[in-house]
């Protein structure tokens, strides 16, 4: 068991294995993760016995300069491992609570605000889904871009940043091993910017709050501002890491119009460090869910509206588990709740293959 997670994960640099290692890997399927030549693998117990992890450095990022992708993976498998992150897990804030943040009150704010999850600039259309966000199937590109300002509360620590990385890893790992196939692997890029720009304290729009920091952030990466400029990485990302899909994740300590959101279909999540009243704890499933926002499943709790119609995902099924009207309120879901769990229609939504 990894973390709180039903998987049985470990790490091999793959370009060190001999024969029968590869052989073994074969077995075990495709990677949940990859970080360069890091791959993260979920297999029974006695396949991962036979199979042995090649030396790989698990200590906490360098102190001094720029860490690599595959130093940062190996970095936030490590955090996932100790003892530290499964105690967080088990002693996780409001867990199994609804995302409507409905606690007598007292509880946080709903995952989204009344107006929905899907944030496009002003005048931007979204992009096909086909394009880069289809489905849930085969490699998938996740730029990771963590983005801090010079000011000392906007400055996230080599800690912090650990933290992000091994609570995003979490959160994809749940998702990768729901597929039926085991033919889902995020591939990842991790990319730290400062950008030197003071923090927004005023605005009515997402694109107020975001837009500051979000289109320095994309200029150091090369690309042009707002969402087609998040489109153009995305894209790059698909291309130079040979994936199937590809999209991007922003998380910062800069003020948002909100949390935690995503385009509806791509190309990027936004998400706030100190994910509100969640805590840092539960990024992990908050990312989980945004990113299925990404692959276009659409919320199913009672605060976001949801009703029981529509055509959603790559199947185009009803969102028949919304909390407004589905028979008992629905079952637990990624998609409803803070809970490790899927109801019958989410995996349709996300457009995993081999479903029955």
């Amino acid at each position: 068991m990894t973390a709180d997670l039903s998987t049985n994960e470990f790490v091999m640099l793959t370009e060190s294995a001999d024969e029968g290692t590869r052989s073994a890997l074969r077995q075990a399927g495709q990677p949940l993760h990859q970080y360069g030549r890091a791959s993260i693998f979920d297999a029974p117990q006695p396949l991962a016995e036979e199979i042995a992890p090649a030396e790989a450095p698990m200590s906490d990022m360098p102190p001094e300069g720029e860490a690599s992708t595959e130093q940062l993976g190996l970095a936030a498998f490590a955090r996932r491992r100790s003892d530290e992150f499964r105690m967080e897990k088990e002693n996780r804030s409001h867990a199994a609570l609804s995302w409507s943040g409905e606690d007598n009150g007292e509880g946080p704010s709903p995952i989204h605000p009344v107006d929905g999850p899907e944030f496009l600039a002003e005048g931007e259309q979204p992009a096909p889904a086909a394009s880069l966000s289809g489905r849930l199937k085969g490699r998938i590109a996740v730029g990771v871009v963590i983005v801090e300002g010079t000011a000392s509360a906007l400055r996230f620590s080599n800690s912090e940043q650990i933290k992000v990385l091994a609570e995003v890893q979490n959160g994809l790992s749940y998702l990768a091993a729901q597929a039926p196939r085991k033919d889902v692997t995020f591939v990842h890029q991790i990319k730290a910017l400062r950008v030197d720009v003071p923090d927004t304290t005023s605005g009515s729009t997402y694109e107020d709050f975001e837009r500051p920091w979000r289109d320095p952030a994309l200029a150091q990466l090369g690309f042009g501002p707002g969402l087609s400029g998040c489109r153009a990485y995305a894209a790059s990302l698909k291309t130079a890491l040979a994936t199937d899909w590809a999209y991007v994740a922003f998380f910062t300590k800069y003020t948002l119009r909100h949390f935690a959101y995503a385009s509806l279909g791509g190309p990027r999540l936004v998400m706030h460090y100190l994910n509100d009243g969640w805590g840092v704890d539960n990024i992990d499933r908050v990312f989980a869910h945004e990113t299925g926002h990404i692959f276009n499943a659409p919320d199913e709790y009672g605060s976001s509206g949801c009703n029981c119609g529509g055509s959603w995902g790559h199947f185009g099924r009803p969102n028949s588990n919304c909390a407004n009207c589905a028979p008992g309120g629905g079952s637990k879901c990624i998609m409803r709740s803070n809970d490790w769990a899927m109801c019958s229609e989410t995996p349709y939504h996300l457009g995993y293959s081999g479903l029955p």
